[in-house]
């Protein structure tokens, strides 16, 4: 048999919340990047919401001499 080296990407798209108090929806978006920008670890991390595999390369291994 012969030996391979697989390279595999993966992209993944996470979810985070945070909840503020504003006056309006424009305004707690604002502060929710001004916030991320600042702190990202104020935000609740929901999880992985989608994510795309696919291999990027397969190269047969050869035997050094």
């Amino acid at each position: 048999m012969s030996r391979f080296t697989v390279t595999l990407c993966r992209v993944e798209h996470h979810a985070y919340q945070l909840e503020v108090e504003a006056a309006t929806a424009e305004e707690a978006h604002e502060i929710a990047v001004e916030t991320w920008d600042d702190d990202d670890e104020a935000f609740d991390h929901l999880g992985v919401v989608h994510a795309e595999d696919f291999i990027e390369d397969v190269k047969k291994k050869t035997e050094a001499a």
